[in-house]
């Protein structure tokens, strides 16, 4: 597939407002399920998919026959309207997307297409977990974890597939290793694994979804231990557990706070891992400077365990949904000279980067992760483990706002894993923009203390009522 192309792209002005029209008569989640499987079937090489318009009668009916006719039921999922609930879209939503349907065959171009409609539901839909990984961030996460060719990957919480995709873009661009990654998804909603199995299926990839969807943190692939494990999970997710499951799971680090998933998903990924194996997880800011005893303890044992390679601070609004901070952890099970690590032993140290000042500005207040921003935190992960082609850095240079640091010194800060305690971002570096950067920055942070410090003392009046100081 060619380059995607952006969904403000003027060309495809007629899919939104037909999609738009679909989602005024039916839920957006919907509606762009409707538009993702009409665009699937486009974009896929079949007969079926190109005359879809101009079947006769209602288009619903229509696109499930064609659906089930390729046998995409079984090899992606039931159709919207499908499985044992079968219902039927009333006259106008019907319209809509027949009208939807026409909009999209008549584009002469469809490379990207889907990718577009991705990126569209999140901006615009997206909400808590609901919303997929931008292209950017899951680019940045897979080559973070650097996985190589032949690998088991795994994503517990695949969304829309694109960090599967990635991982397997990044391992065949670097040429390390042979055969082909072998891939594996798990998702809670239907909707996003039925959306991972087009997305990967339009990528020419085989890949492993499970037979259903399932929740992670219950269900585990049986006999599955991956190289590479890539994470964007809920954040701050509140109801993850029913009554057993806190007693049930091995949390070898420490039991994770009832109310909070973020540690149970940093567990679950490291169970996952094989002996010399690697995570990347996303998770919030909060998280690396939390005041919850169990958190705290859980970041010690991280520390402790030399589990930890690396924290990433990432800049503010990547997610047009909230405006959580949000930072990337690298995990290693081995940091010691090897083939899969480097060829410099990390053991016992730490490679923080504070990559807040980064990025583009899009829409709004919203920002991006340029390519050049990626290639340059990529850059000095590689350096520091030693897979770069620069036999004599030791150490990523000419990057003020980078540094690797010994657990003593983490132990100092009371296991404060923020970047931004560790290093310094002088914004007279940052070109011409400097300035104006830095006013965005000052503010993005200013905002962040003010949530800090709402969420410190929401904290402190709850455990001013609670005996075992949890929350």
């Amino acid at each position: 597939m060619t380059a995607p192309a952006s969904y403000g792209s003027s060309a495809l002005k007629g899919v939104w407002r037909a999609l738009d029209a679909l989602c005024a008569s039916v839920a957006p989640e919907v509606g762009h399920q409707f538009a993702f499987q009409v665009i699937f079937l486009r974009c896929w090489p079949t007969p079926f998919g190109a005359g879809l318009a101009r079947l006769f009668g209602p288009a619903e009916p229509a696109l499930s026959s064609v659906w089930t006719r390729l046998g995409l039921d079984r090899s992606v999922g039931p159709g919207v309207t499908g499985g044992a609930q079968v219902r039927r879209l009333h006259r106008e939503a019907d319209h809509a997307l027949a009208a939807l349907i026409a909009e999209v065959e008549r584009l002469e171009e469809t490379s990207g297409l889907f990718d577009a409609c991705l990126d569209r539901y999140s901006s615009r839909f997206g909400t808590g977990g609901d919303y997929y990984t931008p292209r950017s961030l899951a680019r940045l996460m897979a080559g973070l974890a650097a996985p190589r060719a032949g690998d088991r990957v795994l994503d517990p919480a695949c969304g829309s597939g694109r960090l599967l995709i990635a991982a397997e873009q990044w391992a065949r661009k670097q040429g390390h290793g042979t055969g082909v990654l072998s891939l594996h998804g798990r998702d809670i909603r239907p909707e996003a694994r039925r959306a991972a199995a087009m997305n990967l299926m339009l990528h020419g990839l085989h890949h492993d979804l499970g037979e259903g969807a399932v929740d992670s943190l219950r269900t585990t692939p049986v006999n599955l231990l991956a190289d590479t494990v890539l994470v964007n999970p809920p954040l701050n997710a509140k109801d993850w557990q029913g009554g057993e499951l806190i007693e049930d799971l091995p949390w070898s680090l420490g039991t994770p706070p009832k109310g909070n998933a973020n540690f149970a998903w940093v567990q679950h990924a490291l169970n996952r891992l094989s002996s010399e194996g690697r995570a990347v997880v996303l998770l919030p800011d909060s998280a690396t400077r939390s005041l919850n005893t169990a958190e705290t303890h859980i970041r010690r044992r991280l520390v402790e365990s030399d589990l930890l390679a690396g924290v990433v601070a990432l800049p503010a609004r990547l997610f047009p949904h909230t405006r959580t901070g949000t930072t990337l952890w690298l995990f290693s099970k081995d940091k010691r000279a090897s083939d899969r690590w480097g060829r410099r032993s990390r053991v016992g140290e730490t490679l923080f980067v504070d990559g807040r000042q980064l990025g583009a500005r899009t829409r709004g207040l919203a920002r991006r992760l340029t390519d050049e921003n990626i290639d340059l935190i990529c850059s000095l992960f590689t350096s520091w483990r030693g897979i770069s082609s620069d036999e004599d850095c030791n150490e990523p240079r000419d990057v003020s706002w980078c540094r690797s640091v010994r657990q003593d010194d983490i132990a100092r800060r009371g296991y404060d894993l923020g970047p931004g305690s560790y290093v310094q971002t002088p914004f007279a570096a940052l070109g011409p923009a400097g300035a104006d950067r830095q006013h965005r920055f000052a503010k993005d942070a200013l905002y962040e203390h003010f949530d800090h410090t709402a969420r410190i003392s929401q904290r402190l009046r709850h455990v001013l009522g609670t005996e075992d100081g949890s929350w």
